[in-house]
């Protein structure tokens, strides 16, 4: 029987991620993402449960993963706003080893993230992929779900950011005789879910940074939206000009703003200060 999906709603797992400054290679022990502006005390990962059409959009890959021969199928968003990142991530796994990959930031050290990020070929891998020190714990726990062989296809957005589609199986090498058959329906499910998902998982994981939004955060973005400045909000909202930061700094990171006139155009543009 599938897996049922409740409405969409995000896990915020509270993952920071930060990335050596190093060229990928997912045989090597210290395999990373290549050099980039990441910002462990900005940058997120959220796990998701999609509900209705999406849902069961996802729910149709999942068969379809099923029907080609494997077990599972995971799907990774990851885009920039502002200076930092996020990573959206679902997929059929257990609901509890989703949620440890991501409190353990294994999408920080995963071969097949570094792969993805820089190359737009599909990675045809196995268990010798884990190898090393540094990916000891990841091993570990993808072998006790039986992730021992898989296909990764990156997908990339021309505006910036990627997707990521994966799958997986518990038994049996994919041989070339195998891949040879079934390589144009995978890259057909993997630009499938890409094309519908990518936009939707980045508009829900707004929608739930929006939702979030304290009311002393409104207020001060409602103060700064008629031409306040730090002090005068702080003598408005009766707090401190370094509370007001505060809020606005919360503000800017849960709208995805690169700074507060951005915040402001956004939070006006969405209704959120009428």
């Amino acid at each position: 029987m599938s897996k049922q999906y409740s409405p969409p709603r995000f896990l915020d797992i509270a993952c920071r991620a930060h990335y050596k400054r190093a060229t990928p290679d997912p045989c090597r022990e210290d395999a990373a993402l290549p050099s980039t502006s990441f910002d462990p005390s900005t940058d997120s990962a959220f796990l998701l449960e999609a509900g209705g059409r999406e849902g069961s959009y996802f729910e149709g890959a999942v068969q379809s993963a099923c029907n080609l021969g494997f077990d599972y199928v995971g799907y990774l968003v990851v885009y920039q706003v502002g200076s930092a990142w996020r990573f959206v991530i679902s997929g059929n796994h257990p609901r509890p080893w989703l949620e440890r990959y991501l409190r353990r930031n294994y999408h920080v050290i995963d071969p097949t993230i570094a792969y993805a990020r820089q190359e737009a070929s599909p990675l045809v891998w196995s268990r010798e992929l884990y190898a090393g020190k540094t990916l000891a714990p990841l091993a570990r726990d993808t072998l006790a779900i039986g992730l021992n062989h898989g296909w990764t296809q990156p997908l990339h957005q021309p505006g910036g950011g990627f997707g990521v589609l994966t799958l997986a199986r518990r038994g049996g090498l994919l041989t070339e005789s195998e891949l040879e058959a079934k390589l144009p329906m995978m890259q057909w499910l993997a630009r499938a879910v890409h094309e519908r998902l990518f936009d939707a998982y980045k508009s829900w994981q707004r929608n739930a940074a929006i939702g979030c939004l304290t009311e002393r955060e409104l207020t001060c973005l409602r103060l700064a939206a008629e031409g306040g400045t730090a002090g005068e909000i702080a003598m408005l909202a009766g707090v401190g000009e370094r509370t007001v930061n505060f809020h606005m700094a919360n503000a800017i990171e849960k709208l995805g703003a690169a700074n507060k006139t951005h915040a402001v155009a956004l939070a006006l543009r969405l209704g959120l200060l009428d």
